[in-house]
């Protein structure tokens, strides 16, 4: 049974026995809630989703909203990180989040029976949804000793022994929080490129967490990003703003990919895979596209090095983040065990001991969850590798200071038992 199976499976067993996983007697160490009092939306932004009438959906999946005027200013804000004028309205989704953006381009750009190559640790999810859409997905075997970031020559081999259509990058990575070097990415890509010349071969780079790299500098690649031509890249706003109700997500395709006419229909893929999503997911709400606006113009003035209050507020925020990460690696090291630093916000991946295998791991959960009240995902969920030495386990610093560090010590006394 594939992992995330496994945890679905688990969590309805839990809903069935009648504990509410949503209430204060559960620790969510991996949970992706974020207190919105320690870190709050920027003030106007805040003003403006008050504002809106959210009353019928906010908890449910629905698409977004794909109008123009959204879509531009998507374009505006992803050529603010790339620092070029690449895209415009026509090479940008909107979708149901950074999933929704994976699966559209799996059903416009490939094919049922094609292989993905995915570089873990990776979102689970995103290899449930090629699964169910009949395509093969393998993963690269990163190391530990490597932050479980891959390199050249694993990638290069795998390109020469099998044939991929696509490959699946996560920058920064997830749950690791590890931003990839620029030459590390640059040489990857350049090597699928030399690829490309014998064999059709896509990339999705998602990059969800980047807005919430500690230091900018990590993850700023500049205009190079833009010459390869099979490249997407894919985001979610709702990680940034703390807004995960929105359901906010969307990819960016380059120009090169927007001319390909999707064959079944004989339309351009990107007209063709607005008109699915429509189908897909309903009418947008049009209450959520200036907030959507709104949110993007933030994030490109902080971008473009605007020194005001919107740099200001952004920098002090993930501050906030920094602190709760060091509160959690003070505790992790005085009880002596291993961890990855991540370069952005939210999660620190801790050492798990006594569990190797996934069955071991997803043991120690369900037993966490049982004697303590806490909810730690453990690394096998994201895919890292079998047997890896040493098993990790997820702790998320989104929510408030007192939950995290008690939820921590339940843990700890725990795992260390």
């Amino acid at each position: 049974m594939k992992e995330y199976e496994v945890l679905r499976n688990y969590l309805h067993q839990i809903w069935s026995q009648g504990i509410d996983v949503a209430s204060n007697e559960i620790y969510f160490l991996s949970d992706f809630r974020i207190d919105l009092d320690e870190h709050p939306l920027p003030p106007r932004l805040a003003e403006q989703l008050r504002g809106l009438d959210r009353s019928w959906h906010l908890k449910e999946y629905g698409n977004s909203s794909g109008d123009p005027y959204v879509r531009e200013a998507l374009a505006r804000l992803e050529n603010a990180r790339l620092g070029t004028e690449l895209y415009g309205p026509e090479n940008i989704m909107v979708t149901l989040g950074a999933t929704g953006a994976a699966s559209m381009i799996y059903k416009g750009f490939l094919r049922p029976g094609a292989r993905i190559l995915m570089i873990p640790p990776i979102y689970y999810v995103f290899a449930g949804a090629a699964e169910q859409l009949g395509m093969q997905v393998e993963f690269l075997a990163t190391k530990r000793e490597n932050d479980f970031l891959p390199t050249v020559d694993q990638l290069d081999s795998a390109l020469r022994k099998k044939g991929y259509d696509l490959v699946v990058i996560t920058n920064p990575t997830f749950p690791v929080g590890r931003a990839y070097p620029s030459e590390l990415l640059y040489a990857l890509l350049d090597r699928i490129e030399a690829y490309n010349r014998r064999r059709s071969c896509l990339v999705i780079l998602d990059e969800v967490y980047a807005q919430l790299a500690f230091d900018a500098r990590t993850v700023d690649y500049g205009p190079g990003l833009g010459r390869y031509e099979f490249l997407f890249r894919t985001n979610s706003m709702s990680k940034s703003l703390g807004t995960a109700g929105l359901r906010i997500g969307y990819f960016c395709a380059h120009p090169a990919l927007c001319k390909r006419i999707h064959k079944p229909t004989g339309w351009p893929v990107m007209d063709f895979l607005n008109e699915l999503g429509d189908l897909e997911y309903g009418t947008p709400p049009p209450v959520f596209g200036p907030y959507i606006v709104a949110a993007s113009d933030f994030f490109t003035q902080v971008l473009n090095g605007s020194k005001g209050a919107d740099s200001r507020f952004w920098r002090r925020n993930l501050g906030k983040y920094l602190e709760k990460l060091q509160i959690v690696i003070d505790l992790v090291e005085q009880a002596g065990l291993d961890y990855i630093r991540p370069d952005a916000a939210f999660s620190l991946m801790i050492e798990l001991r006594g569990a190797r295998s996934p069955q071991d791991q997803f043991r120690r959960f369900k037993e966490l969850l049982r004697d303590k009240k806490v909810y730690a995902l453990p690394g096998c969920l994201y895919r890292l590798p079998e047997n890896a030495d040493p098993a990790m386990v997820r702790v998320s610093f989104g929510q408030p200071i007192d939950r995290l560090e008690e939820g921590l010590r339940r843990a700890l006394d725990f795992w260390l038992r």
